[in-house]
């Protein structure tokens, strides 16, 4: 555990401009410009808790990845996800669908 120090926590980094309406204080934090926020005053957030933010984004993106990619892209490849369907099977290798029996429906009419 590191010490909280309130100059260096509350003192945020020199913010650098990507675009119009974008900065970034921290290298890949992206964040939008706080001139195009005004409407609504914007609390003060220290620097640990956006570190803590990003962190734990990083990780539940990496999780989902993990889980739920199917396929990972390099630049210049195609997806075979878009070529369709394989090799069509004979229908005496197919097997026969099973229906499911369900209950009847409780409805109120």
């Amino acid at each position: 555990m590191r010490k909280f120090i309130y100059k260096q926590q509350y003192t945020r980094p020199e913010a650098r401009r990507i675009s119009d309406g974008v900065i970034m204080r921290l290298d890949d934090v992206y964040e939008v410009d706080p001139a195009l926020m005004e409407h609504f005053q914007q609390q003060n957030m220290p620097l640990w808790d956006t570190e803590r933010i990003v962190e734990s984004r990083n990780d539940h993106l990496a999780w989902m990845h993990e889980h739920f990619a199917y396929e990972t892209l390099v630049a210049g490849e195609e997806s075979e996800l878009d070529k369709g369907p394989g090799e069509p099977t004979p229908q005496s290798q197919a097997t026969q669908a099973i229906t499911a029996k369900h209950p009847p429906p409780i409805l109120p009419w």
